[in-house]
């Protein structure tokens, strides 16, 4: 998940940490809960020990909030998977995924990771609780009650099988493996988390009209954005099918046009290239040496087009990855985002025979889900 507007708060372990604004509402609703459940605690407290407690108790609890996204983090770094960052926003915090898990128990891992952290600050906290009611400590008592309490409360939430919240990437991982496919687990995930949206939405309705009370309605939010969530997710992982059912033979570019490795750039853009995202192959004296497009001549300086040959802004094949013709697309179009690449070389029998590009995965994609539809 991405947000456009953020303040950002500084890096720690070389992850950039920001708050998006809306998390100021979810802030105060914090800060007014903590007040009121301190003074249910321990009536004996005053209002501005309360109220004191309250600002303290909710900065804390997204400390703690923080600290749960880090465990993700920290878990996905070790895994080799980029982070984008965590950002706090009006539901919380989410730690931002660069690339999906490439096994299902590393996305079980990482998803485990948070929820296990808010439990063990938990029982710290509960511990600390203990200790300062020993001590008749009564405000420190009650500001650690209310923090093993919040923690613990969002270890519990966090598990839910909603996904995209840790329960629900425990319950797609699981999924993933009885499946074998990571589609199909999240179309089922999916599924399962509109249903306990849908819960959610109707407990959350209950406390409105026969309790009459606030919480209900920031259950229903919630549940709104668990089901458009969920809803999102169901159409990738429907999209992702199709890719998965869909081999980069199909996908490729079949006819390629090939260049001799002397060709000037002007001669190569004026007569060869077509749309960019087209790869062409780079021969010399009968040997591929390289792919060359469009958009490795971007930035060269018009005066040089016709004295610098092709293979100066070529991709050398040495340097270029690969693919088999019997690789699914999905897999396909993961590589080419992972390694920011405009086109991969399809290899068979160690034969040059395709070239697959994001603009030939898509084209081809837009073609099958063309023939599925009702009015094909």
């Amino acid at each position: 998940m991405r947000f456009r507007w953020t303040w950002k708060l500084g890096r720690i372990a070389g992850i950039e940490v920001a708050v998006h604004p809306s998390w100021l509402i979810i802030y105060a609703l914090f800060a007014w809960s903590a007040t009121t459940l301190a003074r249910a605690i321990s009536p004996e407290l005053n209002a501005a020990s309360t109220a004191v407690l309250g600002l303290i108790a909710s900065l804390i609890i997204f400390a703690s909030v923080i600290a749960h996204e880090f465990a993700h983090a920290l878990v996905a770094k070790r895994l080799g998977i980029p982070i984008g960052g965590i950002t706090l926003f009006l539901f919380g915090g989410v730690a931002t995924i660069l690339r999906e898990p490439a096994l299902p128990l590393d996305e079980m891992r990482m998803a485990a990771a948070g929820p296990l952290l808010s439990l063990v600050l938990a029982v710290i906290f509960g511990a600390l609780a203990v200790a300062a009611g020993s001590l008749h400590l009564l405000w420190a008592y009650t500001l650690c009650f209310f923090l093993a309490f919040a923690n613990g409360a969002l270890a519990i939430f966090n598990l839910l099988p909603a996904f995209p919240s840790d329960g629900g990437r425990i319950l797609r991982a699981a999924l993933w493996m009885a499946q074998r496919s990571q589609a199909r687990a999240t179309g089922i995930a999916s599924r399962i988390s509109f249903v306990v949206a849908l819960g959610l939405a109707a407990a959350g309705l209950y406390f409105v009209f026969s309790e009459h009370t606030v919480r209900g309605v920031w259950w229903i939010v919630i549940a709104t954005f668990l089901a458009q969530a969920a809803i999102t997710s169901a159409q990738r992982a429907n999209v992702d099918l199709i890719l998965e059912s869909m081999t980069v033979r199909e996908c490729m570019l079949h006819v390629l046009i090939t260049v001799p490795a002397s060709t000037s750039v002007a001669t190569f853009i004026g007569e060869i290239a077509g749309a960019p995202g087209a790869a062409y192959p780079v021969v010399s004296e009968g040997t591929l040496v390289g792919l060359a497009d469009v958009r490795q001549t971007a930035g060269l300086p018009l005066t040089l087009w016709n004295q610098m040959p092709i293979s100066a802004v070529m991709t050398p094949i040495a340097n270029a990855a690969a693919l088999s013709p019997d690789a699914n697309a999905r897999k396909a179009l993961g590589k080419l985002h992972d390694l920011n690449l405009n086109e991969i070389p399809v290899f068979e029998n160690g034969e040059l025979i395709g070239i697959v590009s994001q603009e030939s995965i898509f084209r081809a994609l837009h073609e099958r889900r063309k023939a599925r539809s009702p009015r094909a």
